[in-house]
């Protein structure tokens, strides 16, 4: 081999060397970059719910307000459960009850119906109905794509929808309660002037929906982009579990609520999917950084650094 070409391959694995190293560094960065941005807009403690170990138990001792067979009772919620009720309210995501425990007793003449696919919320929920004795709540252990073998058409009043999961990435899209397909679904649920409300601290969620609901046709009545500052929504402004943590990190909660107006005539996705996409141009300033985002912002960030 000639001594020209000998130098032309160590000066190229020395190069490549060099690129390894700084992808290294690169890469470092980004994670200690992450890592600083959780500790900073991270709360104490995580939503996620610990599966106890004697859920069986509690299940069996809470169990009256819990329907094992909803589907029995599509059509005749209120005349099988409350006949006299005003309405039929659906906490879609009712996580531990603490919102639809204080709703259905501020309301004792609506029939409330709590929704979630996680048996440890469900059950937790149970304990409290019972315990504070409210007769007008039923509680179901189910995911939103069953909603149509639960409830007939024109069968529910109003649907709350408080701090889903916003499912950030694009191929999880559809697992959030706002997409076209589930607003889609509730339209066909809710009577005539029926009504969904939404509440979410997650200001990319927020977009996604804001766009969502436009596709599908609905019209917002009233809306909030900073809930705990307009007192006056009545029960909009009622706390749940979710509220308490985002308000003691500085984050906003939106809120709005939203009729179906006329089915458009073609109902076409063209939202943008993954909700990195709703993040602002000055991402250097944007400070509502969602929970569950901290990589991402920071990755970003470093990457606009470099």
């Amino acid at each position: 081999m000639r001594p020209n070409a000998t130098k032309t391959i160590a000066n190229n694995t020395v190069e490549a060397r060099r690129r390894g190293n700084r992808k290294k560094r690169n890469r470092a960065a980004w994670q200690n970059a992450a890592k600083h941005e959780r500790k900073r807009v991270q709360p104490k403690e995580t939503m996620r719910q610990r599966k106890p170990t004697n859920l069986h138990v509690t299940l069996e001792r809470y169990h009256e307000p819990i329907v094992d067979s909803p589907a029995t009772v599509k059509g005749s919620w209120m005349r099988t459960f409350m006949p006299d009720a005003r309405g039929l309210y659906l906490d879609l995501g009712c996580g531990k009850g603490i919102f639809l425990a204080e709703i259905a007793r501020k309301h004792p003449d609506v029939l409330f119906v709590g929704i979630d696919h996680s048996d440890v919320c469900v059950a937790r929920t149970a304990q409290k109905v019972v315990e504070q004795e409210l007769r007008n709540v039923r509680l179901i252990c189910a995911d939103a794509a069953d909603l149509e073998n639960i409830f007939d058409e024109g069968e529910l009043d109003l649907i709350y929808l408080n701090f889903n999961s916003p499912f950030p990435k694009k191929k999880h899209a559809e697992k959030r309660l706002t997409h076209l397909a589930h607003l889609t679904r509730y339209r066909r649920l809710l009577r005539r002037g029926g009504v969904i409300e939404m509440r979410t601290d997650n200001v990319l969620y927020w977009e996604f929906s804001l766009v969502e609901l436009d596709i599908a046709g609905y019209e917002i009545l009233a809306q909030s982009d900073n809930l705990h500052r307009d007192a006056a929504l009545l029960d909009a402004t009622l706390a749940s579990e979710y509220d308490t943590r985002t308000t003691e990190r500085g984050a906003r909660v939106r809120w709005l609520r939203a009729l179906p107006g006329p089915e458009p005539a073609t109902c076409v996705q063209t939202d943008k999917l993954g909700l990195a996409e709703y993040l602002p141009q000055d991402i250097e300033n944007f400070h509502e950084i969602p929970y569950g985002m901290e990589d991402t912002v920071a990755n970003i960030r470093s990457r606009r650094a470099n």
